[in-house]
């Protein structure tokens, strides 16, 4: 099992101007709505529920602050691709997520989570080269990988490491947090 993170959950912040001035070191959660960020969180914090979980994609609408222990904090971004929100709030999620990517001084990494059924869509592709050229750190955090058979699972990773490098990770077998949470440790150091 992997390290337990002990996360608690802080706030919801309407835009990056409403996150912290401590300047303590933040992991920034990103992904398409429905990859699994809620459930991913749960599983890091030892299984216990810090993030609401739903089936239904959108259901994150501002930046989720949490904290560990007052180490570091993770900071769950809003997912892109398909959600059952208004145009105009999607639109504003964009410019948050822009906002916080380019210019948040204490942001040490981002783990970008896709999905291990549909790996390189065109918006993971767009978010790691969006990662990559401004120089930010990240790991590709390869989701549901426990939905896959073994040979379907080195394909997919294959395929994702385009992207950048890949830990395939699964809530429900445990697949790969302990290397997850090596990597987001080391982030933070």
């Amino acid at each position: 099992m992997a390290q337990q993170i002990d996360l608690k959950f802080l706030r919801s912040c309407p835009g990056p101007e409403s996150l912290p001035k401590d300047q303590l070191p933040e992991i920034a959660f990103a992904g398409r709505s429905n990859v699994g960020k809620s459930s991913l969180l749960n599983s890091l914090n030892g299984g216990r529920t810090v993030a609401r979980t739903s089936s239904r994609p959108g259901c994150t609408q501002f930046l989720n602050l949490y904290s560990s222990g007052g180490r570091f904090y993770i900071v769950d971004l809003p997912g892109y691709g398909y959600a059952k929100a208004p145009e105009k709030l999607r639109r504003q999620w964009t410019g948050w997520i822009a906002s916080y990517l380019e210019e948040r001084v204490p942001l040490r990494g981002v783990i970008l989570l896709v999905d291990a059924r549909h790996p390189c869509l065109p918006n993971d592709v767009e978010m790691s080269d969006y990662l990559r050229n401004r120089g930010r750190p990240y790991v590709v955090a390869l989701t549901k990988s426990d939905k896959l058979k073994r040979g379907k699972l080195a394909m997919a990773v294959r395929k994702a490491s385009e992207m950048g490098p890949v830990i395939p990770v699964s809530s429900v077998s445990g697949l790969g947090l302990k290397e997850l949470g090596r990597w987001l440790y080391e982030a933070v150091s």
